[in-house]
């Protein structure tokens, strides 16, 4: 009994060492430093950015167009003049200067309401951009709570095999003193060497997997893979609304079908963008003009006039070249497809809440009774463990409680990570926010 004792003081503070030697990352944590530095989320940043910089009156065609104008030239010319006069006038390089400047102001008074349908899809797109990049951010908050409950399913089952590694130890230890004692065969103490021998290779395996788990993690949050941490053994448990109210939820805060409503609303701006064609444009015009000539041969030996100019001017193409019937009518193609889309979405949504609420509530009921089976194998293992010693039990009797209490507790593991897993697929498709600030 020293032995156990003094074996299992070992192994904690080994295990005190190993968690003192790494950081523990908690999963706000883990969420923040992916936000921050996951590069398909800064695509979709810069994007958003791109999205607001175009957002403008002028790309919409609102503002007034002022451009100038200049132009001075001088040329050199053998000029010979007859008049009816009978008069005669040459010159050999006979100079010509001129100079013009102008300056001109040119709005589009009425474009047949383009200008404010372009407008509202240069607002909507800025908006669209903005929901997409929070849905990008959503998507990866998703994946890192995915590998961080990953790991800590990782970690619940090294410390199952450590559990059972421990009490297989255990056994040994007593199946050693009672061989000294002549109460049992080699043939036990074996069979028990060889529990242990392959709960140290499960061991190995799964700390290889840890390992891989963790650079995944890494790569994913967008740090050194290299990187070393730790993770709790459990999170609190969260409990979700009712399938009724997250259907509702989702309905206003899925991510897909927001989208889509812009789309929706992006592909109506179109079609009032295409109608403005079949209107006249009228443009106002003003401008200040300048031009001064001077010639060394000609009626006149210089001129120069100067001033303002203002005037309106309508244009309506009668044949652009194309039929713009058909381009509205392709658009308006595009919203009933979108339609179709957002009517799709919905139902394969409707579906996947459902079933993952079921799932949701089989596991929450298997928990509960696993827990109830989890105690039970413990008390198995502590009696057969004592009737062991009081010599009424076999060694493959203590080794099968053993091996059903390490399945129950792994059993019971892999319920609480698929549970996890269903709550965040559900908050995720129902557009639950996953992280603060969301």
């Amino acid at each position: 009994m020293k032995l156990i004792r003094l074996y299992f003081i070992y192994l904690f503070f080994i295990q005190a060492g190993i968690l003192s030697a790494q950081d523990l990352l908690s999963l706000d944590e883990a969420i923040r430093l992916g936000l921050e530095n996951n590069f398909s989320v800064r695509i979709a940043q810069n994007n958003e950015r791109i999205a607001g910089n175009n957002n403008t009156k002028g790309n919409a065609g609102m503002l007034p167009i002022f451009r100038t104008t200049s132009n001075v030239s001088y040329t050199s010319n053998n000029t010979i003049q007859k008049f009816f006069s009978g008069d005669e006038r040459s010159g050999t390089g006979a100079g010509n200067t001129s100079i013009r400047l102008g300056a001109e102001l040119t709005w589009t008074a009425f474009d047949g309401f383009r200008m404010f349908a372009a407008k509202d899809r240069l607002d909507l797109t800025e908006q669209r951009s903005f929901l997409f990049t929070r849905r990008s951010m959503h998507d990866l908050v998703s994946q890192i709570q995915t590998a961080y409950m990953r790991l800590i399913r990782i970690k619940q089952q090294m410390e199952i095999v450590e559990q059972s590694i421990g009490l297989n130890q255990a056994l040994k230890i007593l199946a050693e003193e009672k061989l000294k004692l002549g109460a049992t065969t080699e043939l036990e103490l074996l069979q028990t060497s060889n529990l242990l021998n392959a709960d140290s290779s499960a061991l190995l395996n799964l700390k290889d997997q840890l390992a891989q788990s963790k650079t995944g993690l890494n790569r994913l949050i967008g740090i050194d893979p290299a990187t070393s941490f730790d993770v709790p053994l459990q999170l609190p448990e969260e409990v979700l609304p009712e399938k009724e109210a997250l259907m509702d939820l989702a309905l206003q805060q899925n991510y897909d079908l927001r989208l889509l409503n812009y789309d929706e609303q992006i592909a109506l701006a179109q079609i009032k963008e295409a109608r403005s064609a079949l209107f006249p444009t009228v443009n106002l015009n003003a401008g200040f003009n300048y031009a001064y000539s001077k010639s060394e041969v000609g009626f006149l030996l210089s001129n120069r006039s100067f001033g303002p100019t203002i005037g309106i001017s309508a244009t309506y193409n009668i044949f652009p070249g194309r039929n713009i019937k058909n381009d509205i009518a392709n658009v308006e193609i595009l919203k009933e497809n979108i339609d179709y889309t957002r009517e799709q979405t919905a139902l394969n949504m409707n579906a996947d809440l459902t079933q993952l609420y079921q799932q949701y509530e089989a596991l929450t009921e298997l928990q509960a009774l696993e827990i109830r089976n989890v105690a039970t194998a413990e008390r198995s293992t502590a009696l057969a463990q004592q009737l062991y010693r009081a010599g009424k039990a076999t060694n493959f009797e203590v080794r099968e409680a053993i091996l059903a209490e390490i399945r129950v507790k792994d059993r019971l593991s892999d319920i609480y990570f698929r549970k996890k897993l269903a709550e965040i697929q559900l908050k995720a498709t129902a557009g639950v926010p996953l992280y603060q600030g969301n």
